[in-house]
């Protein structure tokens, strides 16, 4: 199982770093728009949804990336059973939580709609939150540690939605330019 799991940690990966590599080259077509436009630059509901869609892509891969170091750190650390168990669960719904309040602060900052894809995010993101709740309080005060298969389940169930809605928008988009230069040549 933990192969497993740890091969499909490497595709996520993978599919990551294809999403980054779209909006990498969305940066280089409309420059610091995506971080800096103004209101008046989003005239359509398709622009709301591509800078809504950049903004959910880049606070994952922010915080995909605080998270990762962070439970690294907080695993390493040489400390008592039930205070470790509480700093690591306790510290990862804060992690998820700055999380949802960044994207929902950018989009307000922004003026952009909430796309599905930042939905998505935020409800696979409240659900980890409830999931780090549920650990500490099993694991911490009823020294229960029975859930660690539902919490690997629903943890990467989470994981793989918001990484499939992230890429929702680079394969439309990929697929819509095709189809016009298809339809160009013909």
């Amino acid at each position: 199982m933990n192969d497993f799991l740890h091969n499909l940690g490497w595709g996520l990966i993978v599919v990551e770093f294809l999403i980054v590599i779209y909006w990498v080259k969305q940066f280089s077509i409309m420059k610091w728009k995506l971080f800096f436009g103004i209101k008046k630059d989003l005239l359509t509901t398709q622009h709301h949804e591509l800078h809504s869609c950049f903004l959910s892509a880049f606070c994952f891969l922010i915080f995909h990336l605080i998270g990762s170091e962070a439970e690294h750190y907080l695993l390493s650390l040489e400390m008592q059973r039930m205070a470790h168990i509480e700093l690591f669960y306790t510290s990862m719904a804060i992690v998820q939580f700055m999380f949802g309040l960044t994207l929902f602060c950018l989009h307000l900052v922004r003026g952009c709609t909430f796309s599905p894809t930042a939905r998505i995010c935020m409800y696979t993101t409240l659900v980890m939150i409830m999931l780090h709740g549920m650990q500490l309080i099993a694991r911490r005060y009823f020294d229960y540690h029975e859930l660690n298969m539902v919490y690997i389940l629903i943890g990467w169930t989470c994981n793989f939605i918001a990484i499939s809605a992230l890429a929702t928008y680079p394969v439309r988009s990929i697929k819509d330019y095709f189809k016009q230069k298809r339809a160009a040549a013909s």
